[in-house]
């Protein structure tokens, strides 16, 4: 369990203010950090129960995307850059690197594409869950209706209420949500919801941002990075996710120098349906990482 936890604020190569926590335990702190991202939409807290069983010498930095849990939202987005450049950043200026890159969802993807670009940045690699649909060499597919259609719920998804108790309520009763575990959720209602001076909350992620980044998910570009990454990686996959098919976490595995794949109970929202089960994983990918199993000296 983190004994210590250290909000802090951060500014970015563009000027943008990011926000995100330090989180420790009680024994001394041992290298390598971690640097945990979130997915589209999701606040670092919704993460923090997954993560408490993290050993004691553990040292997780957990960042708040642009536009996420309270940090600064960008004006526009076209692309990914800016957030990748926002971690980049904060490992040179804030960490002890080589650290270790993790991340769900989006962020997984982030941390793939920074270990490939800046290798002496990352000593390991934890994904869990990167949205890949497409099997490696495949021709670049077109969005889907069905892909298209997610995109537009997301551009119009409910993003007030009258007060944080009528949020909770709402998303309790929500298809996306009702899985979650009440402390997931209840972090979510905390830090992924801002106040107006009225009282009612909305949404810190404006749809328009989640739209946009659902819109620009790499596909055949996630192999390429693959094949220049150097360090060892552990891929989480929820059992019954839609999001990363067992077949194509296999094909970007094989595309990895060394890797493996960790099966973990739920959903593509498995961090937050699945606590204790997903930081059991997690502990074991940062044993795999550390190098106190045979895989990351092999």
């Amino acid at each position: 369990m983190f004994d210590d936890e250290q909000p802090f604020r951060f500014r970015g190569p563009d000027g943008l203010e990011l926000t995100g926590h330090v989180w420790s335990g009680a024994e001394s702190p041992r290298l390598p950090e971690l640097l945990f991202s979130p997915g589209n939409g999701f606040p670092m807290q919704v993460y923090r129960p997954a993560l408490e069983g993290l050993p004691a010498d553990a040292v997780v930095h957990a960042i708040n995307h642009r536009g996420h849990g309270g940090s600064e939202v960008p004006g526009q987005l076209s692309d990914w850059d800016g957030l990748l450049a926002d971690l980049r950043a904060y490992v040179e200026q804030r960490m002890h690197a080589p650290v270790i890159l993790a991340g769900h969802s989006m962020g997984s993807m982030l941390a793939l594409r920074l270990a490939a670009e800046a290798p002496a940045l990352a000593a390991g690699l934890l994904l869990l869950e990167p949205p890949l649909h497409e099997r490696r060499g495949k021709p670049r597919a077109t969005r889907t209706p069905e892909h298209e259609a997610f995109i537009e719920r997301s551009r119009n998804r409910r993003d007030t209420w009258a007060s944080r108790e009528e949020a909770a309520a709402w998303f309790a009763g929500s298809v996306g949500y009702r899985q979650w575990s009440p402390e997931a959720r209840a972090a979510f209602v905390a830090e992924g919801l801002v106040e107006a001076p009225d009282g009612s909350v909305r949404l810190a992620t404006p749809p328009w941002l989640e739209a946009a980044l659902y819109e620009t998910v790499p596909q055949q570009t996630v192999y390429q990075w693959a094949e220049q990454v150097r360090c060892p990686t552990v891929l989480l996959r929820g059992l019954e996710s839609w999001a990363a098919p067992a077949e194509v976490m296999e094909d970007l595995a094989d595309a990895l120098p060394v890797a493996v794949v960790l099966p973990v109970p739920g959903t593509h929202t498995f961090p937050m349906e699945h606590p204790a089960e997903t930081g059991h994983s997690v502990t074991k990918a940062l044993r795999i990482l550390r190098g106190e199993t045979g895989l990351a000296a092999t």
